[in-house]
């Protein structure tokens, strides 16, 4: 036969059987693993959407492309050095030298002559055709007869 204690202990003859533990308690350790759990389950959802989109900025949206990387540079180093060059024109060949664009930068600020003149400004171009309004008929012409 069981008999109850005063600590909520039940004595039986194999020993004592205690009884379930306290609402609060239990509530508690609930309460404390749930929110445990909620933590670890955001915290390792924000690592993989970042690692994610890391990922996917690295491999989609901004790959590195070593020739054309390459290709820059060399086109850099080009436009900030000076030398020479050998190019066709009309069937002969043309040595030219190139300088750096702060170079030609200053070159076209301190001679204004070198500037190309705007399009509207040429003087060499064609003469403009009078317009229809402006022409001035030559000679008289009759008009062709009428069979009847």
């Amino acid at each position: 036969m069981t008999s109850a204690t005063s600590d909520n202990e039940f004595v039986t003859p194999t020993g004592v059987l205690w009884d379930d533990p306290e609402a609060g308690k239990t509530w508690l350790v609930t309460i404390i693993g749930v929110t445990i759990l909620a933590a670890l389950v955001i915290a390792i959802s924000v690592i993989y959407f970042r690692t994610e989109q890391a990922e996917v900025d690295a491999k989609v949206i901004e790959p590195e492309y070593l020739a054309l990387k390459d290709l820059k540079a060399a086109q850099l180093s080009l436009l900030a050095g000076s030398g020479t060059y050998v190019t066709e024109v009309g069937g002969q060949k043309v040595e030219r030298r190139r300088i750096p664009v702060a170079e030609a930068i200053r070159m076209m600020a301190g001679n204004p002559a070198l500037a190309v003149p705007p399009a509207g400004s040429r003087t060499d171009a064609a003469p403009v055709a009078p317009s229809a309004a402006e022409a001035v008929p030559t000679t008289p012409t009759a008009a062709p007869a009428m069979p009847n």
